[in-house]
């Protein structure tokens, strides 16, 4: 029987392991993306060198009527803000992958394992997703048993439906985190002549961490969950088809997309959005292409399937590990 130890460096190695899978998974949806858009004929009558009106989250909060432009142009300029976000989070602080020999019996044909980094951004990032999309079904499940349903905010064409979502993390936040989060912070926590402004709302923690007390701990929390609030009631009010189930599920994702964004930078909190967007739906329309199953239904395709195990079983390693840590936290506390 395995003691705890042992138990612990098993669920580490299934952990890093996956971490790996969905490294090269997510890479890879880069360039089903560019794919999608550009060689295939999915938008029927919509091509990517057409214009279409930017129907964007901000642009319907302040009032604005939609503005038309090339779908090309734009899918390749939000493209390349994820490119260089996902790019920041795998270097940042260190690259998340490192080579080194490994035991027996791969040493002896000489193989090295890739260990994965776990202070790594990109590594923080997917562990976080995963233990909130594990959560997030747990409250889909719930919700259902007592009627409240997530809602569908898909069109009718499944490029469109995938430019929309793929252009919602970039512009959702840089409104809720960084207009909504960064400069409350800035505001609250910075000392007046302080020229911190653009590096706060980038990256908020690295000027706040050196502040310490219950009562700034508290600021920034109670901020967190107004911002999560807002960004969860969002969802309803401008999001065109969700339904109010998704208020609980979103403003989840808020509080942590918000953690993220305070804590690991803004790249972070958008690679996380990404993740949810628009890694799902590249491989959810490809999986169409190829095999003709749905690309609006999850359950029918097989990409997406086997993308949820992988996240499932990540998502339950990292909220045990995470419990562990808080209950192994508190009882230290509780003894002093």
């Amino acid at each position: 029987m395995l003691n705890k130890s042992s138990f612990n460096k098993v669920l580490k190695w299934i952990d890093d392991t996956l971490i790996f899978i969905v490294i090269l998974v997510t890479a890879f949806s880069f360039l089903i993306g560019l794919f999608l858009v550009f060689f295939t004929n999915l938008g029927g009558e919509v091509h990517w060198y057409n214009d279409i009106p930017l129907d964007f989250l901000i642009f319907d909060i302040f009032g604005l009527n939609s503005i038309y432009f090339n779908l090309g142009i734009t899918f390749m300029f939000f493209w390349t803000v994820y490119m260089t976000c996902y790019l920041f989070c795998f270097l940042k602080p260190f690259s998340i992958l490192n080579l080194s020999s490994v035991k027996k019996p791969f040493l002896m044909i000489g193989l090295e394992a890739i260990k994965v980094q776990r202070n790594n951004y990109l590594a923080i990032t997917i562990s976080w997703f995963s233990g909130y999309f594990v959560l997030s079904i747990l409250i889909d499940v719930i919700q259902q048993l007592f009627g409240f349903k997530l809602g569908n905010p898909l069109t009718n064409n499944p490029i469109l439906s995938f430019f929309y979502l793929s252009a919602a993390p970039l512009n959702e936040e840089i409104f809720f985190r960084v207009l909504l989060l960064g400069i409350p912070l800035f505001l609250l926590l910075i000392p007046v002549g302080k020229d911190l402004f653009l590096s706060t709302l980038i990256h908020p923690y690295k000027n706040i961490r050196y502040k310490k007390g219950k009562y700034i701990t508290l600021a920034i929390a109670i901020i967190i969950a107004l911002n999560s609030l807002a960004f969860g009631l969002s969802h309803v009010i401008f999001g065109g088809g969700y339904e109010i189930g998704k208020i609980t599920q979103a403003g989840l994702g808020g509080v942590i997309i918000a953690w993220l964004y305070y804590r690991y930078s803004l790249s972070s909190a958008i690679t996380f959005h990404w993740i949810s967007n628009y890694v799902f739906f590249a491989y959810s329309i490809f999986g169409y292409f190829l095999f003709k199953t749905p690309w609006n239904a999850e359950s029918d395709n097989l990409f997406l399937a086997i993308i949820s195990v992988v996240f499932i079983i990540m998502g339950i390693i990292f909220l045990y590990r995470l419990f562990e840590q808080l209950i192994t936290k508190y009882l230290k506390k509780s003894k002093m």
